[in-house]
């Protein structure tokens, strides 16, 4: 298997593995930004001026704005070992205070989910010193105005945890394998022990629901009560359904490259929308659908960009970002989206309960990401305030109070 391009370096094939696999692929995965345009030194403008400086005036003073929802984000200043999680309320002048305290390795990744119908955040932080940061992360239980509570350990790097629409947590974890030996075929790549596990909120009891010798088992979504996974392994790549009660497994994409990422659920469709590497043509990216029923593959888009960041716009359509990072495009849908921030990488991370917000992230060259909202009916943008200086991670949205 060959690393993308976007994670080549000067380092040695065995470095690479240890750093890279499952590192660079999971960071590609659940982030594509960081993969294209990191955070640079000069922090991102106050949210409140963001309307001003960066280009809607929708985002400084949304209009007409029926009680909009509020969004969990998590705050991590560059180089800290603490995270903060934080209630914004879309449209907003500030970010609510901080009303927990993560602590972590230095300059964690820090990946979050909220509960649905709650506010209770679950989130994936690096917690375990290691030259080998493959499975160094843990997973926590994060209640506003209450200590964090750890609830699993050996959390793949860089991961985000799965939350189902009813509650139901689920990690990817591992145990690193054997090293190939020197005198081995230089490009072999280490093989893992690798399990997708539910663990439940209450007692952190783990339950494994799934287990795959190889590089990489990444959830990718949750679809008709199946869990929808991406594996890599020595040979090949593929796409299965895996029943989290019976642990049944069903094959339906056998042989992709491995290279996908970016993946969500168009759930009236059926469907995972990805984004891949094109099977003949290495100068090319493109955006797949594959029917999760039949597993019929059909091609959405084509580009030289590795930054596109797809994802299946609620009710129908396709959002990403086009060549030349011109931000958030959503074609085939009733709103009109067009690069709403200006340019840069626009990556969905959230979509509200009753699918009427989508939450994003808007990155740009030497700047933090700025977190903002798309209603989807509309296509009207405003602002999630954010603490300035921060690495920003976008958790989704939460209850206005908990629900039964």
């Amino acid at each position: 298997m060959l690393l993308s391009s976007y994670a080549r370096s000067p380092l040695t094939r065995r470095r690479l593995h240890r750093i890279a696999l499952p590192c660079a692929l999971l960071a590609a995965l659940t982030g594509t930004m960081t993969a294209v345009l990191a955070d640079g030194d000069a922090p991102a403008p106050a949210i409140s001026r963001v309307g001003r400086l960066l280009v809607p005036t929708a985002v400084a003073a949304p209009a007409d704005l029926s009680a909009p929802p509020s969004v969990a984000i998590l705050a991590t200043p560059p180089g800290a070992a603490r995270t903060t999680l934080h209630i914004a309320p879309i449209g907003g002048a500030k970010a609510g205070p901080a009303l927990a305290t993560l602590r972590h390795l230095s300059d964690a990744v820090v990946r979050a989910r909220v509960v649905p119908r709650t506010r209770l955040v679950v989130a994936t932080a690096e917690t375990s010193p290691s030259s080998d940061r493959s499975f160094n992360s843990s997973l926590f239980r994060i209640l506003p105005g209450a200590e964090p509570v750890a609830l699993c350990d050996g959390v793949v790097h860089a991961s985000r945890p799965l939350v189902t629409a009813e509650g139901r947590v689920f990690v990817s974890r591992g145990v690193a394998g054997p090293e190939p030996q020197p005198d081995n075929n230089p490009a072999q790549l280490r093989v893992d022990a690798l399990t997708i596990d539910e663990v439940d909120l209450a007692t952190g009891a783990i339950r494994t629901v799934h287990r795959h010798a190889g590089h990489l088992a990444f959830l990718a979504g949750a679809w008709n009560g199946e869990l929808v996974l991406y594996r890599v392994s020595p040979a090949s790549a593929d796409i299965v359904l895996v029943d989290p009660d019976s642990g049944a497994t069903r094959v339906i994409a056998p042989s992709i490259p491995p290279f996908a990422r970016d993946f969500s659920i168009d759930a009236a469709a059926g469907a995972l929308v990805f984004q891949e590497r094109h099977e003949t043509n290495p100068g090319l990216w493109v955006i797949d659908r594959i029917d999760l029923a039949r597993g019929k593959r059909t091609r959405l888009e084509a580009s030289a960009s590795h930054g596109l960041a797809p994802y299946a716009w609620p009710g129908g359509g396709l959002a990403y970002t086009p060549e030349r990072a011109t931000g958030l495009f959503v074609v085939g849908a009733r709103a009109t989206v067009r690069g709403p921030l200006g340019p840069g990488i626009d990556a969905i991370q959230a979509v509200s309960q009753d699918a009427a917000w989508v939450a994003a992230l808007h990155t740009s060259p030497s700047a933090f990401a700025v977190p903002f909202a798309i209603r989807v009916e509309s296509g009207e943008v405003a602002a999630i305030p954010a603490p300035p200086g921060a690495r920003i991670a976008v958790a989704g949205f939460t209850a206005a109070k908990e629900e039964p």
